[in-house]
């Protein structure tokens, strides 16, 4: 996937970009709980499709979204298919697949099919959040929620590796396809994407080591001293965008409210 679209999210002029971070980040928090914890498939769909609502206004590629869902469409899939042969005690009907017989059940169905559209909405709402406000914001914001400093620390700067390591990996490739004469079989590109990842590694270890002797020379304390960094959210939330954030929360709430009632 290409990250740098990650680093134009500033740049972007699209009303839900320019919402106060802080309110785009308790919204689509919020949207998550709610996409995890529905009891009702309908409900769940409703979510998924509002997040790909969310995600059409903020005018990037479909092709970025259908990317980031490729790997937890194959694991609801594969959730789904679990469920659906081993959770129950009513059976919808049976498969022969050579000396197996398996045995399809209903209630499998249902509570695999819920929870397949469960990780689809809550992936898709963090799309739209990681694709709508900036890392800092979302982070800080997690820290104005008192979140562990520790817990924030390593996320921002797993945040900052990814595109290092996106980069790094880049590089080395275009290297190795620069060396490769004719066609190669398919173990050799196998064996070379072996190579690519372990120097990937160990050169991300390198850098790690290097940054952080970097910090400590600077006086980072890992948060065991006195020292508070400055807050960098010096504003108040505008009131239009604490409305908004209102309005547009109401939603995954009454999502949540509904789920309970029904």
């Amino acid at each position: 996937m290409e990250l740098n679209v990650f680093k134009s999210v500033e740049d972007s002029d699209a009303s839900l970009s320019r919402l106060d971070g802080r309110v785009k980040t308790v919204f689509f928090l919020v949207g998550i709980v709610a996409s995890a914890v529905v009891t009702r498939w309908y409900l769940a769909l409703t979510l998924w499709l509002a997040a790909i609502v969310l995600f059409s206004t903020l005018r990037y590629s479909w092709r970025y979204l259908a990317i980031r869902l490729i790997m937890p469409f194959g694991i609801a899939w594969l959730v789904l298919l679990t469920l659906l042969l081993t959770n129950g005690s009513h059976p919808l009907g049976a498969v022969q697949l050579g000396p197996f017989h398996l045995v399809v059940y209903s209630e499998g169905l249902s509570r695999g099919f819920l929870i397949m559209l469960r990780i689809m909405a809550a992936v898709s709402w963090a799309c739209a959040l990681s694709f709508s406000t900036p890392m800092v914001e979302a982070l800080e914001t997690l820290r104005a929620c008192k979140l562990p400093d520790v817990m924030i620390d390593i996320a921002n700067l797993m945040g900052r590796y990814v595109f290092i390591v996106s980069d790094t990996s880049r590089t080395m490739h275009d290297a190795q396809v620069s060396r490769m004469t004719g066609r190669r079989s398919w173990v050799a590109r196998v064996r070379t994407m072996g190579e690519i990842a372990g120097n990937i590694m160990f050169a991300s270890l390198d850098r790690s080591e290097r940054v952080y002797e970097a910090m400590l020379a600077r006086g980072y304390a890992d948060g065991s001293g006195d020292h508070k960094p400055p807050p960098y959210f010096t504003e108040p939330i505008p009131r239009a965008d604490l409305r908004k954030g209102i309005l547009l929360t109401a939603f995954p709430v009454a999502m949540l409210v509904l789920g309970l009632v029904i």
